[in-house]
């Protein structure tokens, strides 16, 4: 064991005695998170546009729009259905709701017609005015079952609710989903900053190498387990003051709450910091100069950092590629996030661990094998 803590500290030493690497580690983290806010902390909750397309001639149609028309951040427009696809497409519309042909005398049959909700955003647009709707024709359909199909009883019953109107308490509260945005959105950044900052930290073992001192320390009583997991405690305490620093500038500089405990985003971060870690020490021992290490550190970070959800959300890919990007360990930490994000508990997010410990677990075995066997002593470039 002593061994390995001298290892350590002179590992450590070594890494910041190169005033650039305070730099990769500590300002690239801060930088990140920066842009973080610039890109999404900034952005105007502007009202969302609807586009209203109506083939009824009766009344409920009417009175839903003109119930939309009064809520507050709603927008509403009546357009043409020629017009729909490309005022999507440009973005003039957040969505269109269309009303069809005979909704109001669907209602008094007692088979209610579904309004139509188009939208290229997804539900992020479309789930609040679909539940709002769902809702006003849910008590219209009530109010059909109360009249027992009688069209003058029903009448009246509309007419008592519209006067008495659906009372609404209006609070105001914090927009959650903008910290939640930035959160995870820095969680990427910061994420692809330290598998960078792991490969800063495998340069200790290419310059030991370049130096013929990683093989006066082979020559020493040290065993090759000892020097990888003096490297690999190295890069790990790095990784811990990285999370920290990230977490604390969020927490009680930039106000940003990320939903998720600290200690909680500590482990996810930190098992993720082991695969990264791992990654770029296996790039290392395999490789046989500096150029072949950059090369396949770049092919690495950026392709995997891509695929799994570091730039955009996972979901915003064809299927194919949401199934490939399992394979990345990436994706199992943020998506750890996510879910503890949305109110999961941290028993729940227990296989997320799992899969990027045993990514860990495999990577440090063959780096500690192939270490064991390596027995080229040909200068390193």
């Amino acid at each position: 064991m002593r061994n390995v803590l001298l290892l350590t500290v002179n590992a450590i030493k070594v890494t910041f005695r190169k005033k650039g690497s305070f730099f990769v580690y500590f300002v690239l983290p801060v930088v990140g998170l920066i842009m973080s806010m610039v890109i999404y902390g900034t952005a105007d909750t502007n009202p969302l546009n609807i586009g209203v397309i109506n083939y009824d001639d009766g009344n409920l149609s009417v009175d839903i729009i003109d119930s939309l028309a009064q809520i507050e951040n709603f927008k509403l427009t009546q357009v043409k259905s020629d017009e729909v696809d490309r005022l999507l497409l440009d973005g003039k519309l957040s969505c269109a709701v269309v009303f069809p042909e005979g909704f109001s005398e669907s209602f008094i049959a007692g088979v209610p017609k579904k309004v139509e909700v188009i939208s290229l955003k997804g539900k992020e647009a479309t789930a609040w005015i679909e539940h709002y709707i769902d809702l006003y024709a849910e008590n219209i359909y009530m109010l059909v079952e109360a009249s027992e199909g009688e069209e003058e009883m029903f009448d009246k019953l509309y007419e008592g609710y519209k006067e008495e109107g659906l009372r609404l308490s209006v609070d105001k509260i914090d927009d959650q989903a903008t910290d939640r945005v930035i959160a995870m959105f820095s969680m990427g950044l910061f994420i692809m900053f330290v598998m960078i900052g792991a490969s800063n930290t495998s340069e200790i073992i290419l310059r030991e190498k370049r130096n013929r001192t990683y093989f006066r320390i082979c020559a020493a009583p040290v065993k090759p387990g000892e020097y990888v997991l003096s490297n690999i405690i190295t890069g790990i305490l790095i990784i811990l003051v990285q999370i920290c620093i990230v977490l604390a500038l969020m927490k009680w500089v930039l106000h940003i709450e990320a939903y998720v405990s600290g200690w909680q985003m500590l482990l996810v971060l930190g098992a993720f910091g082991l695969v990264a870690i791992g990654i770029n020490m296996m790039i290392v021992a395999f490789a046989s100069s500096s150029g072949q290490v950059s090369a396949a550190s770049t092919l690495v970070v950026t392709p995997t950092c891509m695929l799994g959800g570091c730039f955009w959300s996972v979901e915003n890919m064809p299927e194919v590629m949401q199934r490939i990007s399992y394979f990345t360990p990436q994706r199992w930490a943020l998506d750890a996030i996510e879910r503890l994000q949305r109110g999961a508990s941290f028993a729940e997010v227990a296989v997320n661990l799992a899969v990027l410990l045993a990514f860990a677990a495999v990577f440090f075995s063959i780096v500690a094998y192939r270490f064991s066997i390596a027995d080229d002593v040909r200068r390193f470039v």
